[in-house]
């Protein structure tokens, strides 16, 4: 192999891993976004789950921009039990994105939108309930600030707590 050969070699191999880095890049974060989403759905899904065989309410918190927080509401002396804090890893938030709603339509007007007053609970029949009693169905966006392609959410029908999640694809959501 002669020089100019080695050198061209090099050149496409630099080439190529440059236009490669950026993709990997994209695709990590799009990855990151897919998990932390599973995650959320398995804290919402446990909660409700509990509420159901503990025949508790359990209550669902965001605090912060990346933490839900569930907690039974017992039933003497209006007590709460901790029962799980789950973090939005990386630099994952609940963030609302200028981007249309999910096709459920609960809403986009924040990064958590449930109608109804919050508190919201699940109850020992799976719904999803407001402090008031009323059922509720809301949308939970997840993502990381600055980047729309990581956006994904959760809506849940406060009726039968059925949640379903959504990936953004650049100019649509799909489930």
């Amino acid at each position: 192999m002669t020089l100019i050969e080695i050198l061209i070699v090099v050149s496409v191999s630099i080439t190529l891993a440059a236009i490669a880095v950026p993709i990997s890049s994209q695709f990590i974060n799009r990855s990151a976004s897919d998990g932390v989403l599973q995650t959320t759905v398995a804290a919402l899904e446990n909660a409700q789950s509990r509420a159901v065989a503990e025949r508790r309410n359990m209550r669902i918190s965001f605090v912060g921009n990346n933490h839900l927080v569930v907690d039974r509401l017992e039933v003497t002396g209006g007590t709460v039990t901790p029962i799980s804090d789950t973090p939005l890893t990386g630099s994952h938030q609940f963030v609302k994105f200028s981007i249309a709603d999910t096709p459920d339509h609960f809403g986009n007007t924040s990064a958590t939108t449930f109608s109804g007053t919050a508190p919201y609970m699940f109850t020992s029949d799976g719904s999803l309930i407001d402090s008031n009693g009323d059922v509720v169905n809301g949308s939970i966006f997840i993502g990381i600030p600055g980047q729309v392609d990581t956006a994904r959410a959760i809506t849940i029908f406060g009726v039968t707590g059925l949640m379903r999640t959504w990936n953004w694809r650049g100019n649509a959501w799909f489930d």
